[in-house]
């Protein structure tokens, strides 16, 4: 018996050493890759202790080695559009060969749902799909499993805890390129986007999708970010199901009970085995990806933040330089989308006004409108043609350096002459109504002459002059405050000269003496 357990020993021993010897590769690395172009390239994997890797693309070679761990990393020169190519890495026991690389533009697209939509859901997308083939386009999807996706009023059980335990989220995939097949399976924001970028740049585009429904803000900031903030630590705290106050009604429901076995459970940390746990995602899908060269970022996320809008300024803040600090690519591009018009959303219209505000405050970062898009019932709109194709506009126009227009109207400033307020925009040559009626939207509010009632009402009329659109307020009201667009469901149709939507506003006039 001590011969056979010694033997038996020595052989696990033996497979142990033979598994950690394995030359490795992230997932990010396959056959049919886009890395981006004019960037120091990083490569890294696993090897065998101190073992020398050599990595070697488009017939340049780069060495180094590995850590007592097995961990290794190496950058390869910067390259200009191209390919096809291969990517070969050897160590003194295996070697791999990836084939069929491109380099070119490669974006990160994340969010919740309404980024992880499919083009086969989207309106159009039957058209769409039978011409979509492009071998210029490549994806990477990145799919939770299905029994770990959190909008389902299921209890996570042991073996489902133990795979997010172990980093199992995500399903296993591969980099693929654009055929009518896979474009239908990937999100339509994210083809659309890209296809864009792709018929106006004619370089390869890399498309990674990171996109789980239903997903929180701050599932995709790393803890110890989180945790150093005064406003978002409540996210990692240990009790954070029964603790945190600025969380989405809705995700603390679907969390609680997905996690009803683990909520007094004395194992540490599998109150956050949860897609919206606080820094779940980052670790689980974003950290994997890193140091992988990207272009920018388009996000698509808020609906399960929107009921706090006053907590999603710190969260998107340190969303982006947690993003831009790990990445190490300094302040590259964070492209945003507006929340959409529907009905029942309450605290839409001051979350819409957080992202605005941020998109200017935030250094090389933006913001589509989508304010004429969305469904009054549905909060997963399939018009996303409309929302892919802006975000590729202002991509174009801010990252690109190419003069198209890429902005609706923008409230620049204001001035007040007696009964009549004078609106200036910026991103504007000919303001006009989409539909060809007279402008909608404007609520004014303020006092009756005796300042004993308050009130909502309406301009007496409107006026757009070219550039400019000039308010009659009523006699007999003290106007207080102007809005444009400030509902959960607007009905509001006025566009600039390419047809992109103004941005909804409000703002306060100075008061009489």
């Amino acid at each position: 018996m001590e011969v056979k357990t010694l033997v038996t020993y020595l052989l696990v021993l033996f497979c142990h050493f033979t598994v950690q010897a394995q030359l490795e590769l992230p997932l990010i690395f396959s056959d049919n890759m886009v890395l981006q172009q004019n960037m120091e390239i990083p490569v890294w994997g696993k090897s065998c202790e101190n073992c020398e890797v050599t990595v070697t693309f488009d017939n340049i070679s780069r060495k180094t080695r590995a850590d007592k761990k097995g961990d290794w990393q190496l950058k390869i020169p910067a390259h200009k559009a191209g390919g096809p190519f291969l990517l070969s890495i050897s160590d003194k026991k295996q070697a791999k060969t990836l084939q069929n690389i491109l380099v070119g533009e490669v974006w990160l697209c994340a969010g919740q749902s309404n980024m992880e939509l499919r083009l086969e859901q989207s309106k159009e997308a039957k058209q769409e799909i039978s011409q979509a083939s492009n071998s210029q386009i490549r994806f990477f999807r990145m799919t939770a499993q299905d029994k770990a996706r959190p909008t389902a009023k299921v209890v996570f059980d042991d073996s489902l805890l133990a795979d997010l335990q172990a980093g199992k989220f995500y399903e296993p995939t591969t980099w693929q390129v654009c055929t009518a097949e896979n474009a239908a399976k990937f999100s339509a924001v994210g083809y659309y986007f890209g296809k864009s970028l792709q018929q106006q740049l004619n370089v390869p585009i890399g498309l990674i999708c990171n996109a789980v429904g239903g997903t929180t803000t701050q599932a995709y900031i790393d803890s110890a970010s989180l945790a150093s903030h005064p406003q978002l630590r409540q996210f990692v705290d240990a009790n954070w199901l029964e603790s945190a106050q600025d969380i989405h009604p809705w995700v603390l429901e679907r969390s609680n009970e997905n996690l009803a076995k683990v909520k007094n459970d004395v194992v540490p940390n599998r109150k956050f085995l949860h897609p919206f746990a606080g820094s779940f995602l980052y670790k689980n899908g974003i950290q994997p990806l890193l140091p992988f060269a990207i272009k920018g970022v388009i996000w698509y996320q808020g609906e399960s933040n929107a009921t706090h809008p006053e907590i999603h300024t710190p969260l998107f803040e340190t969303l982006v330089k947690n993003w831009r600090k790990a990445w190490g690519q300094g302040d590259f591009p964070f492209y945003t989308v507006q929340l959409p018009t529907i009905a029942n959303r309450s605290a839409w219209p001051a979350f819409r006004a957080s992202q605005e505000e941020l998109s200017k405050r935030i250094v090389n970062s933006g913001m589509v409108v989508t304010i004429d898009t969305g469904d009054s019932l549905d909060v997963h709109p399939t018009d996303k043609k409309t929302v892919g194709e802006r975000l590729g506009l202002l991509a174009l126009a801010k990252t690109y350096h190419q003069k198209n227009a890429y902005s609706g109207p923008v409230l620049r400033t204001y001035e007040q002459k007696g009964k009549e307020v004078h609106l200036y925009f910026d991103h504007v040559q000919q303001l006009k109504t989409k539909d060809g009626q007279v402008p909608k939207s404007f609520v004014l509010q303020g006092y009756n002459l005796g300042g004993t009632e308050e009130s909502i009402f309406y301009p007496e009329k409107i006026e757009i002059q070219t550039t400019k659109i000039i308010l009659t307020l009523p006699a007999n009201r003290q106007v207080t405050q102007i809005k444009y667009a400030w509902f959960p469901n607007p009905k509001c149709n006025i566009i600039n000269e390419v047809g992109l939507p103004m941005s909804p506003f409000k703002f306060d006039l100075k008061g009489s003496f």
